[in-house]
């Protein structure tokens, strides 16, 4: 199978299968695309005792994109490790924000990192840290100025995972300490989402004063 995946082949199914995903709305990284790919090709051509090669006539890029969606959706059995997989942004525009009004985007992020890291969910970990990397980037990109140009699609990410989180707090009972010892946590979490909910509510608001 190592080889086959360097196949023109292969190649530009993998190519054919991430345009497939776009048309979803879902940016995949090329490993994780290539890795189910490899495995759909080694089952058929297991099952149809032919080589990888031939197998590669049996493989529907549409399949594949519908089997990594379906994989992917949050609510999906174990989605929540699946960290290769991103909406895709559709609005590329920049918005130019004080540099302080990023604080309070990150400091939500941060609190989202934390309950999802305590509640096991590496999915929701990884795409919260790549936002807040992303944030101290623009936030670090021009010293000498007073704003940061942020994504508006970033706010956009930013604001439905802090909403997702806070759901997960109430519906699914996670806390920031799931020890399973009272000291505290329970009433730290009662309060927690309405607190989200008004930093993903005060982001949305930042945008749209960014659009305007």
């Amino acid at each position: 199978m190592a080889d086959i995946r360097n196949t023109k082949a292969f190649k530009a199914l993998a190519t054919q299968t991430e345009a497939e995903l776009r048309t979803r709305r879902l940016d995949v990284v090329s490993v994780a695309v290539t890795n189910v790919l490899a495995h759909n090709v080694e089952m058929v051509a297991g099952r149809l005792g032919i080589q990888p090669n031939s197998a590669l006539n049996y493989i529907d890029p549409s399949a594949v994109a519908d089997q990594i969606a379906k994989a992917s959706a949050v609510g999906a059995d174990g989605a929540h490790t699946v960290n290769g997989v991103r909406p895709v942004r559709v609005d590329e525009r920049t918005v130019y924000l004080p540099r302080f009004v990023c604080s309070r985007p990150l400091m939500a992020l941060a609190q989202a990192v934390k309950y999802a890291s305590s509640n096991g969910d590496s999915r929701t970990v990884q795409h919260a840290t790549d936002l807040i990397f992303e944030i101290g980037l623009a936030i670090g990109a021009d010293s000498a100025s007073d704003s940061a140009g942020v994504p508006l699609g970033l706010l956009d990410e930013a604001a439905d995972i802090i909403e997702q989180v806070a759901a997960r707090i109430e519906t699914d009972g996670w806390s920031v300490c799931p020890c399973g010892e009272e000291h505290g946590q329970s009433a730290a979490d009662i309060k927690v989402p309405g607190v989200m909910r008004g930093d993903a509510e005060l982001i949305r608001k930042i945008r749209a004063e960014g659009v305007g």
